[in-house]
């Protein structure tokens, strides 16, 4: 009977070796290919230029038209152009928009960011200047 508990016990010593050393290695590796997934769609902001930019109403809305470029040796996925409108230096509103697809290294594309107006229920926000930046989502 003492042989029964001490092969059971062995065993049981055995198991869970075997376990802890397979957590350990399924954490190492989750942790690893959690942070390449991210690494696709991640990017320094500093990676992205507003290269040119011009405010305009058109049909009683305020567009920010503009380019963007990639200046980084990487594709950028998640870029979203923000737009912050102030009046006399204090912040009235943010718009945003996200550029579709990536963006390849190297590359340019346009935007447009639409900040309100259209319609009597949601008129152009009073405003005097404006600021154009790049986040990732």
């Amino acid at each position: 009977m003492k042989l029964i508990f001490e092969k059971v016990f062995h065993g049981f010593l055995y198991g869970l070796g075997f376990s802890v050393v397979l957590g350990v290695v399924y954490y190492y590796l989750t942790l690893q290919m959690t942070s390449e997934a991210m690494s696709l769609y991640t990017f320094e902001t500093e990676a992205i230029e507003v290269t040119k930019h011009r405010k305009i109403e058109r049909d009683g809305k305020l567009l920010v038209l503009g380019e963007v470029k990639n200046v980084s040796d990487f594709q950028a996925k998640g870029v979203t152009v923000n737009v912050d409108l102030y009046l006399n230096d204090e912040f009235v509103k943010q718009c945003d928009e996200t550029i579709n697809g990536g963006l390849p290294s190297g590359e340019t594309r346009n935007f447009e960011v639409s900040c309100g107006g259209g319609c009597k229920n949601n008129p152009i926000v009073e405003h005097d200047t404006y600021d154009v930046y790049i986040t990732g989502y």
